[in-house]
């Protein structure tokens, strides 16, 4: 007996997508975050909490900015 495309109800089908894109939308701004790590491990970039906050502001007003309903909540 094979499975018809109606046996996954379709709210798990949607939820699914949604958890889908919302990862593949965050994915440049998990990019961002971690090449900024990675300039403050090589010196490039002041290793100071006061500026990862700043930075870490900054990037989750653009990501709320850009990704509206999809952007990542805490």
């Amino acid at each position: 007996m094979t499975a018809s495309p109606r046996s996954v109800p379709l709210h798990l089908g949607i939820a699914s997508l949604w958890a889908a894109g919302r990862a593949l939308a965050t994915l440049p701004f998990d990019v961002l975050r971690a090449q900024h790590a990675s300039a403050v491990r090589a010196g490039l970039a002041r290793n100071s909490m006061l500026e990862s906050r700043d930075f870490e502001r900054a990037v989750t007003a653009l990501e709320r900015t850009l990704l509206g309903p999809l952007a990542r909540r805490v």
